[in-house]
């Protein structure tokens, strides 16, 4: 998935959750609205009325996606726990996937309605803003994750790997590290086509909103766009994430055989918190 603004602002509310430490997720999740309505006005420009019908449906969005998703989220990271305990497969780690992706699609789903009534709303003014906005974004993603060609692509790659490796693992040893960096030398990089399969999506977006001018027209096509998002990728695009989502499959799998008790037992203490959380957020009901 792209890191694409409306994306951004449909994911917030649990892409928070993953980003924010389990001692930050509870602030994080419960201010979401907040930050969603400053990242709509970011890019937007959205103001008066408009406004106003924003924060009503990002609420009732907000108190549906606590009471009906954050449990199933918990659900999830506690089947995801009990597969870790003796050994991840294959097949366990496609689950997983899916399953990510399938919250998405239902999240994003029952988005596009409220989404479509406020976006159909969006003037010429706002349109020319909206793809200031995409530039300014496209820019940073260029610079960030693009530019400096493939030793620095590898090289950032590999910092965020260990990073995020050591986060649910623990300490890792010297012989995991050279295991991981090995996987990095030899995986494609995805950035470049990633950037342009990026700005396709960003203008199919943009086309949407140009052409569909009311609700009952855009949402149908909001929604087609939100949940399929892999229609309309390139040939050569398709093929070098088929191969980088199978070679990193692999390597989770090489690593997973490699760790010990107490790295395991870490990991699963991880899931453990976060789906502690999830139900423990959901029980307050809306905020």
């Amino acid at each position: 998935m792209n890191a694409k603004p409306l994306f951004r602002i449909a994911l917030v509310l649990v892409t928070l959750a993953w980003l924010a430490g389990c001692s930050g997720l509870r602030i994080a999740y419960n201010n979401a609205d907040s930050v969603v309505r400053w990242m709509a006005d970011d890019y937007f420009a959205i103001e008066g009325p408009q406004e106003e019908d924003f924060t009503a449906r990002l609420a009732r969005f907000h108190a549906w996606h606590r009471s009906r998703e954050l449990p199933r989220y918990s659900a999830l990271l506690m089947r995801a726990g009990e597969k870790l305990a003796d050994g991840l497969t294959e097949q366990e780690l496609l689950w997983a996937l899916d399953a990510v992706k399938e919250r998405y699609r239902h999240m994003m789903a029952h988005a596009a309605p409220d989404l479509a009534a406020v976006l159909c709303t969006l003037s010429q003014a706002q349109l020319v803003h909206l793809q200031d906005k995409f530039d300014e974004s496209n820019a940073k993603y260029f610079k960030k994750y693009v530019e400096g060609g493939e030793p620095k692509q590898r090289k950032q790659r590999s910092k965020r790997t260990l990073v995020l490796m050591r986060d649910w693992f623990g300490d890792l040893s010297d012989e995991q590290e050279a295991l991981l960096s090995a996987w990095n030398d030899r995986m494609p990089l995805l950035y470049a086509s990633r950037l342009q399969n990026r700005q396709r999506r960003q203008s199919e977006f943009a086309a949407l909103l140009r052409q569909y001018r009311s609700a009952a027209s855009l949402e149908p096509e909001l929604r087609h766009w939100l949940v399929d998002w892999d229609i309309g990728a390139s040939t050569e695009y398709r093929g070098i994430s088929d191969i980088h989502q199978a070679d990193y499959i692999r390597m989770l799998l090489e690593l997973d055989r490699s760790i010990t008790l107490k790295q395991r037992a870490h990991a699963a203490s991880r899931l453990n918190e976060y789906a502690e959380l999830f139900t423990a957020l959901a029980a307050r009901g809306t905020p």
